[in-house]
């Protein structure tokens, strides 16, 4: 990921984190509930599907990439998980994520980390690693995705925003308006292409119509799958 691209996406979630909390938490006036829960409804059912795939995570150990406020985090702890950590290169939104694993009483399980995730040196093994809302910004997906699946020694569980042919024009120019960066959606080709490659296998992907379309894609590590450099971008 180019350093001028990942600029421009931490300064967003530096400057928006509240508000990206508020879509979770639904903390905000009936009407932006109403929005969140109906315009937004992916996000709440990606919730639901990443849970429903994790299964008990009752002392497991779960790797959270682009953790932002710490909603999945903190409540994977709430539900038992021995050991959280959770990445992101937003220090407002870690701090969010804190707070909330404080509020909940699971801060000791949690660790929050603020780094870049491809630059991360960390060899520690997790039983499942998720990412939501983290590939709408990866240029380099394969990397990104083939370094979650060598970290991981049962289950990823990772979303990918879908093209919208209604949707998708207006978040382009709302992003480049706004300058919050480039985004990268994705056919259902695209993630079997990103998985098979980044070495994930016996993998299952799960549409999700709403709000756009969002697939999540739900695999295991192969265990021929090592870090490689080889990888294709998509734009």
């Amino acid at each position: 990921m180019s350093k001028s691209h990942l600029d421009t996406v931490r300064r967003r979630f530096e400057r928006d984190a509240r508000s990206f909390d508020a879509i979770y938490r639904l903390e905000r006036s009936p009407f932006w509930r109403w929005v969140n829960t109906t315009l937004r409804r992916a996000v709440f059912e990606r919730y639901t599907i990443t849970f429903e795939q994790a299964g008990d995570v009752r002392g497991k150990k779960i790797l959270d990439v682009g953790c932002g406020s710490g909603v999945y985090s903190v409540d994977f702890a709430r539900g038992g998980a021995g050991r959280v950590v959770g990445v992101d290169f937003s220090g407002n939104m870690l701090g969010l994520a804190r707070q909330e694993a404080e509020q909940h009483g699971v801060a000791d399980r949690c660790e929050f980390i603020q780094a870049d995730f491809l630059a991360l040196d960390r060899e520690e093994k997790f039983d499942i690693s998720i990412a939501m809302g983290v590939f709408d910004y990866v240029p380099d997906q394969v990397t990104f995705l083939r370094k979650m699946v060598a970290l991981t020694t049962a289950k990823v569980i990772v979303a990918f925003p879908g093209h919208s042919l209604l949707r998708e024009p207006a978040r382009r120019l709302r992003y480049r308006l706004s300058g919050k960066g480039e985004i990268y959606l994705y056919g259902r080709e695209d993630v079997e292409r990103i998985a098979t490659e980044a070495g994930l296998r016996d993998s299952e992907i799960i549409r999700i119509p709403s709000s756009g379309g969002v697939y999540v894609l739900v695999g295991r590590p192969s265990t021929d799958a090592g870090p490689r450099n080889e990888g294709q971008d998509l734009s």
